[in-house]
């Protein structure tokens, strides 16, 4: 090998280490590929592993799962690919730590390829016990993911309905924001106008349509609601099709005989037609 072509070799090499050592010290990263030292699997539920000091936080996570794959597989007529693995923190501030948030995230869950993680702020979010639906909301991405792959589901499918499916599924949505202030943003123009693909290599979320997370995720759930409840038949179509790895947009076409944007516009005057809460 010439000395120019042994110089570009060894350059390569070298920011290939340094890219994969840059990923090892992301906590993000490190929990994906389930560098997890100190948690142990719990002795009556080996899929769930808890940090010291999280056992029984981790039992009451572990007596949720089962509810929680029986809703969702029965939801979507589908069952999981392998079985789901849940990791439990100590506490809430543990769990940001190792998903390299900041300590006072809201966030209650994240799921990965293969896991879960959840922290223990569920059972006190907003003052109220969530933690059964935080288990659901995750697994229902978990599921997505298990069903499609990540990468065609960040290409291909788009975030609002990934969101808006795990809290239809799980019943959250509501809870960081209410029903009412999420149709009160829409009504006034805050509103998301949906996607009918994916964004790679970064999913389309809340800040690129100028929204909340709360309020994206209220208005994700209630168009899903909307698509459910006006043609179940359609909508069960349109999922089927969506998790067998169709593209959305052709898919969303072909069950619903109009396009995404068509659909919204209905489902907005649908909205217009309602009064304000508290009017009769």
């Amino acid at each position: 090998m010439s000395r120019p072509r042994r110089t570009i070799v060894f350059a390569a090499l070298a920011s290939a280490l340094a890219l994969i050592s840059a990923l090892l010290l992301n906590p993000r990263a490190q929990a994906a590929l389930r560098i997890t030292p100190g948690f142990s699997p719990l002795d009556t539920d080996p899929r769930v592993f808890y940090e010291p000091g999280g056992e029984e936080i981790a039992r009451q996570f572990a007596a949720a799962l089962p509810k929680a794959v029986a809703t969702i597989e029965g939801t979507l007529s589908l069952p999981f690919r392998s079985e789901p693995r849940v990791y439990v923190p100590a506490s809430h501030e543990s769990f940001a730590r190792h998903l390299g948030m900041p300590a006072a995230t809201p966030v209650r869950g994240l799921a990965f390829s293969r896991d879960i993680w959840v922290s223990p702020g569920a059972f006190s979010f907003r003052g109220q016990d969530t933690h059964e639906q935080a288990v659901a909301h995750e697994l229902t991405h978990l599921f997505i993911d298990q069903q499609v792959g990540w990468l065609h589901r960040v290409r291909f499918v788009p975030d609002w309905f990934v969101e808006g499916m795990a809290d239809w599924v799980s019943g959250t949505g509501f809870d960081a924001a209410s029903k009412e202030e999420a149709l009160g943003a829409l009504r006034s123009g805050q509103q998301m106008v949906p996607d009918d693909t994916g964004a790679f290599p970064l999913p389309k979320g809340a800040a690129d349509y100028g929204l909340t997370w709360p309020i994206f995720h209220g208005q994700s759930r209630m168009f899903i609601e909307y698509l459910h409840d006006g043609r179940e038949q359609s909508f069960r179509g349109l999922v089927r099709s969506v998790l067998s790895g169709e593209r959305f947009g052709p898919a969303f076409e072909e069950h619903y005989g109009r396009t995404l944007a068509e659909e919204w516009t209905s489902f907005v005057e649908s909205l217009d037609a309602q009064p304000p809460a508290g009017v009769s």
